[in-house]
């Protein structure tokens, strides 16, 4: 439980910290972020990666319990 906390904690503050420096440089830079074109690359990008990896993490799963199953098929076999 206390891994899951410590790695919990860390996302968020890596969170925080990447928040941040986009905040610092949009800041600094704005004229790099007024072109509109690049908006919307920038967010087509991010809902590709969100999607990728929501498709990744399923698939995951799907193949643990496959896994998982053939594992007490196994064993319910060999008792």
């Amino acid at each position: 439980m206390k891994e899951g906390l410590l790695i919990g904690g860390s996302v968020i503050v890596a969170g925080v910290f990447v928040g941040y420096v986009a905040y610092r440089v949009v800041k600094k830079k704005p004229k790099l972020f007024k072109d509109v074109k690049l908006l919307k690359k920038t967010r087509e990008a991010v809902s590709n990666v969100g999607k990728k990896t929501s498709a990744v993490a399923s698939e995951a799963k799907r193949a643990f319990a496959e896994g998982f199953q053939g594992a007490q098929a196994k064993k319910v076999a060999t008792a």
